[in-house]
């Protein structure tokens, strides 16, 4: 029923260990087991904790123990619950301040930090190009810092100038303390304070907890392992299980060295490696090892796969003339799966970043293929561009004698370029857009600003969706604003400009601007329906899929452009990595020779993958 390695693991009871647990090597079904056969030991189930880093996995954990320790009786109506300690890092530690100090405090959920994050960035007036994507990095940064305790002064934002995060960090932790709340990672910092200041309430929970199992121990940061270190001493009865190859989070604070560390900090700790790969075909799994094997600080593993069929699952890699031809061969491809039986629902395409969705959805709608994003839905005018493209249209039709404040889209992108209209004037409850050319009446410049943007609008009234992107990209100088928007930010132009680009492409399937704008609308706001996975490599973590398309497998892309320096390169080829080995059957890795006029190279982890 167990292979060796496994059977190592989970009779291990006292004493340190290390599990080195590959993707699909069944480390659930180990942590599970192994908690049993602590209680079979004479272990009281409530001196037992087990530690994992989300919440839905703190929940799949425990009811997968429940239902192993009353498998054995199945005649009896009644489950019997055993009161182990089953969760996340941040609810653990909570638990432990609530007892220790009583201290009454709201904790912020992850839209309300968002939330706050934002109000801030708008206060500050911070300049950011993808307001939703720059709040993401913040958050990981602020928890990057809290989390492995670096001093502010020593912290260099990758996102933002160091004086705007400075500020943001402090308005941030500011706005906390007003209102009594605190993150998760002020969680971990008490507790770690309570941990250091009061020995009673320590020797507490080291009573209580004499047994601790963590799951996905690399995705620890070193405020987290402090914590864990002062609680198991002196018993030192620690089970850590992870995969060093799988660290990925390295942007919001993990440090995956740590697990080198314990070592160190626990030399007489038994290492287990879970060897076999009960996921993957043979061949994608060898590829995926001839992948990692390139990074350089990771533990040397050998693991064999449980599948060993070769020619049926064989690897699939292409490389195809532009993006569009790579998505079109994808989208026949799904139409072929679906013939042979299988379900949408089992098939995954996987991004290494949100901003590839929308090219994709666009063209599975033209192959009606339903398609799910993870979390927020996504679409090619959800950003800065996209919005003001739409708001120029949307202006071209709507009622200029109603007052500017009143019209969103107008404020939006009455100075984009700029046309020295003060916010001052637009903010008057009296002010409409005719009324303008009385107020600047005597400055000739203004005037012709004025008079311009009203032409522009009589042109997009006449024009077909694709030839109002291309006129208000030209026409109205919006590349120009963009040109100079990217050189004061420090933005690359090219991603701006390849925006409209891909928007212009999805307007000339429209004859009509109503039928554009609609479909702009609907790709905003309609929810989405069961059908082919499209996620990122991040949040493919954890999943299985029996087919796996991993697109745009290009340099520059995976690995991100950004990855310098030698950590940062493997980090992203441990995404790689992950992507590769969520397949069951079958895995296709394919990338493009030309994007928007560049030319592609595919990426160094293909040849890299390759070369088993």
């Amino acid at each position: 029923m167990f292979n060796e390695s496994q059977l190592e693991a989970i009779n291990h009871i006292d004493g340190p260990a290390l599990v080195l647990a590959g993707p699909g090597s069944g480390k659930t079904t180990v942590i599970t087991r192994r908690t049993k056969k602590l209680i079979e030991e004479g272990v009281s189930p409530d001196n037992i904790l087990v530690v994992t880093f989300t919440k839905a996995a703190a929940v799949e954990m425990q009811e997968r123990f429940t239902n192993l320790m009353n498998e054995s009786d199945s005649n009896r109506n009644e489950i019997i619950t055993y009161p182990v300690s089953f969760g996340t890092f941040h609810s653990i530690f909570y638990r432990i301040i609530q007892d220790s100090n009583g201290r009454k405090c709201s904790i912020l959920t992850e839209q309300n930090k968002a939330d706050i994050i934002k109000e801030i960035v708008a206060r500050l007036k911070v300049q950011t190009n993808d307001l939703m994507e720059f709040t993401r990095c913040i958050i990981g940064e602020i928890s990057k810092v809290k989390g492995n305790g670096i001093p502010l002064d020593e912290y260099e934002s990758l996102v933002c100038k160091k004086e705007e995060f400075d500020r943001i960090y402090a308005e941030y932790n500011c706005e906390l303390r007003e209102n009594n709340n605190i993150d998760f990672d002020d969680m971990v910092i008490i507790c770690n304070e309570i941990f250091k200041n009061d020995e009673k309430a320590l020797q507490k929970w080291r009573d209580k907890y004499r047994y601790v199992l963590i799951d996905e121990f690399q995705d620890i940061n070193k405020m987290q392992y402090e914590n864990i270190k002062m609680l198991i001493t002196p018993r030192n009865n620690v089970f850590i299980v992870g995969d060093d190859d799988q660290a990925i989070y390295g942007f919001r604070g993990s440090v995956p060295r740590l697990m080198f560390d314990f070592k160190k900090d626990f030399p007489d700790c038994k290492e287990i490696l879970l060897n076999i790969n009960y996921r993957c075909p043979e061949e994608v799994l060898q590829m995926s090892l001839s992948l990692i094997e390139n990074n350089k600080e990771r533990f040397s593993k050998k693991i064999i796969a449980n599948k060993k069929f070769k020619d049926i699952n064989k690897p699939d890699v292409r490389i195809f003339y532009n993006q569009k031809e790579e998505f079109e061969y994808i989208a026949k491809k799904i139409n072929q799966y679906q013939k042979a039986g299988i379900e949408l629902k089992n098939i995954a395409i996987l991004v290494r970043n949100n901003s590839q969705i929308p090219s994709i959805k666009n063209v599975f709608s033209d192959y009606r293929i339903n398609s799910s994003v993870k979390k927020k839905k996504q679409s090619i005018y959800d950003n800065s561009v996209g919005k003001d493209i739409l708001s120029y249209v949307r202006c071209a039709y709507s009622d200029l004698n109603k007052p500017i404040c009143e019209n969103e889209d107008l404020v939006r992108i009455m100075n984009k370029p700029v046309r020295y209209i003060s916010r001052q004037v637009m903010n008057d409850n009296n002010m409409n857009f005719y009324n303008l050319k009385k107020i600047y009446g005597h400055n000739d410049e203004i005037m012709n600003n004025i008079r311009n943007l009203e032409f522009h609008f009589k042109m997009i009234r006449r024009m077909n969706p694709a030839a109002c992107v291309l006129y208000i990209k030209n026409g109205c100088n919006y590349e120009k604003y963009l040109q100079q928007y990217s050189k004061e930010k420090g933005i690359k132009f090219s991603k701006l400009s390849d925006i409209i680009n891909i928007i212009q492409y999805d307007a000339q399937k429209y004859e009509t601007v109503e039928a554009w704008m609609k479909h702009a609308m609907d790709n905003e706001t309609a929810k989405e329906c069961e059908g082919v996975n499209i996620i990122t490599m991040h949040s493919a973590k954890g999943l299985e899929f029996e087919v796996v398309f991993i697109v745009d497998a290009n340099q520059g892309l995976i690995p991100s452009a950004r990855a310098i320096k030698q950590d940062e390169v493997e980090e992203e080829r441990r995404l790689f990595y992950v992507a590769m080995t969520r397949t069951k059957k079958k895995l296709h890795i394919f990338g493009m020779r030309q994007n928007l006029g560049n030319t592609m190279q595919m990426s160094q982890f293909v040849g890299e993958a390759l070369q088993f």
